[in-house]
């Protein structure tokens, strides 16, 4: 009996504090601070300008109020070396098309048209509207759930003479007008500094460069690195394949580049390594020749490790 009477009242006390009300929970959203938001607007700008601005610059610092607020690195930036002098002389001739997409040209522009579908029946109308050198001068996204449209986000940049962005005004707009937003970004340059100011404050950004510059830095490890060296010879982007190169594999690779300029695909099988201050790496590779003949080979790369990154010392292909 004693027992049945402690169980009630045990039973009793957990009925009465499951009833009582759940303690609110504070939910807390991460919201940047204005300087984080300027920071971001600067990469945008760089971002519109193709980045071409970092161009031969080895350091972006960026300062705010007089105070910096960060340092960058631009040879540890990129994962891969860009090719500045492609990015130039890029047109709308030579800008690689997308599959789905429609073009339509006018004399001084190029329209790309892009519908994207997803969950829940809705799907997204893109157009991007490029000037004769690929700088984009219009972004719109408009979005419909079924066939009632829902908004449009979008993007206007205005260009100086030398292809730099000076203004960059962004919108969305609802189906309440009430509810549309606005919000410009415009760009200084003089010299070395360009200035960036939006209604979060101001950011000037400084590029420098370094005379002892060891340039572009890759991160890659040795793996990456051999992996990134067989895609491109497998592209037959033999220049590509040589940035992974010491000057004595890419005299290598001179002398003997009909072998490598003869190759169209490579497959890799497989392999093993030996790591340490020096690394060797030793696969089996199926590759691909122009007259459509495949054979397997043995490949083995020594790499070193340099200031600009792990480079492939010696290579060479084994039947």
């Amino acid at each position: 009996m004693k027992n049945i009477l402690i169980f009630a009242l045990l039973l009793s006390s957990i009925i009465k504090c499951s009833a009582q009300e759940s303690p609110k929970m504070d939910v807390e959203f991460y919201s940047p601070s204005k300087n984080e938001k300027l920071s971001t607007e600067a990469y945008e700008v760089f971002r519109t300008n193709k980045f071409l601005n970092f161009k031969d610059k080895d350091t972006f610092v960026e300062k705010i109020n007089g105070t910096i607020y960060k340092k960058t690195d631009l040879n540890n930036f990129f994962s891969y070396k860009k090719d500045w002098e492609k990015i130039q002389k890029e047109d709308t001739a030579s800008y690689p098309k997308k599959e789905r997409a429609k073009y339509l040209y006018t004399n001084n522009t190029m329209i790309e048209a892009v519908t994207e579908f997803g969950n829940y029946n809705v799907h997204k109308e893109i157009k991007t509207v490029y000037n004769p050198k690929c700088f984009v001068l219009q972004y719109e996204k408009k979005y419909f759930v079924g066939d009632d449209y829902n908004r449009t986000e979008s993007i206007f940049n205005e260009y100086d003479n030398q292809n730099r962005v000076v203004k960059i005004i962004k919108r969305t707009e609802q189906g309440k007008k009430e509810n549309n937003e606005e919000s410009i970004i415009t760009v200084k340059y003089e010299d070395e500094i360009v200035t960036i100011t939006s209604k979060n404050g101001t950011i000037a950004c400084e590029l420098i460069s370094n005379g002892n510059s060891v340039g572009w830095v890759s991160t890659l490890s040795p793996n990456e690195t051999a992996d990134y060296f067989r895609y491109a010879i497998g592209q037959q982007k033999i220049e590509t394949a040589k940035e992974y190169c010491t000057e004595k594999m890419i005299k290598k690779i001179d002398s003997n580049l009909s072998l490598y300029q003869s190759i169209i695909d490579i497959k890799s099988l497989g392999g093993t390594g030996r790591f340490g201050e020096q690394v060797t790496i030793n696969e089996d590779w199926k590759i691909t020749f122009k007259d459509k003949k495949t054979e397997k080979y043995n490949a083995v790369f020594t790499l070193v490790k340099q200031k600009n990154g792990w480079k492939i010392d010696d290579f060479e292909i084994r039947k």
